[in-house]
C-alpha cells in the first residue's frame, strides 16, 4: 500500500490523467445507463423493422436524405421533431428507428422524442454511415445520383450538346 502513496506522489501529473479519464468513463457509462433510448446495430435495426413494424426517422438535412436513406424512412429534420410535429405525435406508442448520416445529430434527437412521450425508441449506431458499411440496402431519391447531383447534371448537358452537334452535322 506504500508503495501505491509513492507512486502517486512521484507521478501526479500522470494519476491526475487517470484519475480524469476514470471519472469520464464512470459519468459515460452512468448517463448511458440512465438514458431512455437503446442502441441497436444494424441487425437490429432489420428486426426492428420486419419483427415490430418500426417508424423510420431519417433526422439527417435535406441532401444527405436525398442521397440516400433506409427504405419506408421519414424525412424528419431536427427543427420538425423541436416543434413537435402533429403527425408524428400520433405514433408515440409504435417503436422508432432514428438515425442520420454519422450518428452525430440523432441522439439529441432520441432525447427529445422521449421528452415527447416516445416509449420504444431506438438508435441506429453509427447511422447511416453504418448501414451502408454493413452492406444494408438504401433508397435514393429520384433524380438524385450516387456522387451528388451537379456532376450528374453537368454530364447529361455534355451528352445533350454532343448529340445537338451530330444531329446537326447529320442534317448538312
Amino acid at each position: 500500500m506504500e508503495r501505491i502513496f509513492e507512486f502517486i506522489g512521484n507521478h501526479t501529473i500522470l494519476t491526475g490523467i487517470f484519475g480524469v479519464v476514470l471519472l469520464a468513463w464512470i459519468i459515460y457509462e452512468v448517463s448511458r445507463m440512465t438514458r431512455q433510448w437503446k442502441e441497436v446495430d444494424s441487425l437490429g435495426a432489420v428486426r426492428l423493422i420486419n419483427r415490430e413494424d418500426a417508424l423510420i426517422l431519417d433526422v439527417s438535412n435535406s441532401a444527405d436524405y436525398a442521397k440516400g436513406h433506409i427504405h419506408g424512412a421519414l424525412h424528419m429534420p431536427p427543427s420538425k421533431i423541436e416543434a413537435g410535429n402533429q403527425q408524428l405525435l400520433k405514433d408515440k406508442d409504435r417503436p422508432v428507428l432514428l438515425y442520420c448520416k454519422n450518428g452525430q445529430v440523432s441522439p439529441q434527437m432520441a432525447t427529445r422524442l422521449t421528452k415527447l412521450g416516445f416509449t420504444n425508441v431506438n438508435l441506429l449506431i453509427g447511422g447511416l454511415a453504418q448501414w451502408i458499411a454493413d452492406q444494408q440496402p438504401v433508397t435514393r431519391h429520384k433524380g438524385a445520383a450516387k456522387s451528388g447531383g451537379k456532376d450528374n447534371k453537368e454530364k447529361k448537358d455534355k451528352k445533350k450538346a454532343r448529340a445537338e452537334r451530330q444531329k446537326a452535322g447529320e442534317d448538312n
